[in-house]
């Protein structure tokens, strides 16, 4: 399991081969700067669980899971909350998606055998609660060493790298087409989409 920001809009630039004399030859990125969290699990086999949507806001409105093609569960993160008022995910947050999303997923396929799950060491993930609930569904916790998930992560590695790839594509097509960045509203549908298409189970 890990998690990673995705931008509602486009950030950086494009370098492009265009006319000389031509002023304005790149894609400007937009000034809005929010994150949607999403947390993923890939199993070894190939599968996926769905995924954890961390929205910033104190409520989660119903538009906001329009298009949810791939049932991902969707959290809203009250400001002020420590290490969620970006959006972030937080002890309360953790819990929540071992007990209601990674336990239930996977109860089936682990047909009663240990579990184990490889996480990063952010402190969400080691709460007393957390440790405890993984321990009575016989989930044995494994954390990756410290500033290593780049190179040792499947999900950094691999997965995420195609995502981010096809969603920063998404995001200038969105804009392209509508002259507008993408909103809490659309963000869902057009993250099913692109979550489906980035985590085959051959890339998994």
């Amino acid at each position: 399991m890990d998690k990673s920001g995705f931008p509602m809009a486009y950030t950086g630039k494009e370098r492009v081969v265009g006319a000389r004399g031509t002023k304005t030859q790149h894609k400007q990125g937009g000034a809005d700067r929010e994150n949607v969290t999403a947390v993923v699990t890939i199993c070894t086999d190939g599968g996926t669980v769905p995924p954890l949507l961390i929205f910033k806001g104190k409520n989660v409105q119903e538009t906001w899971v329009q298009g949810n093609t791939i049932n991902a569960r969707v959290a809203s993160v009250p400001h002020g909350v420590a290490c969620s008022n970006r959006g972030w995910t937080d002890g309360q947050i953790g819990l929540n998606w071992l007990k209601k999303v990674f336990e239930p997923q996977t109860r089936e396929k682990a047909a009663g055998r240990t579990q184990v799950l490889l996480l990063d060491r952010h402190s969400s993930h080691y709460t007393i609660k957390f440790i405890k609930e993984a321990q009575k569904h016989n989930i044995v916790l494994l954390g990756y060493p410290a500033h290593c998930t780049h190179a040792l992560q499947g999900l950094d590695v691999v997965c995420f790298a195609r995502m981010k790839e096809n969603w920063k594509q998404k995001i200038i097509n969105f804009e392209t087409k509508n002259f507008q960045s993408i909103s809490k509203t659309n963000f869902t549908y057009l993250f099913s989409h692109t979550y489906t298409t980035s985590f085959t189970s051959e890339t998994v």
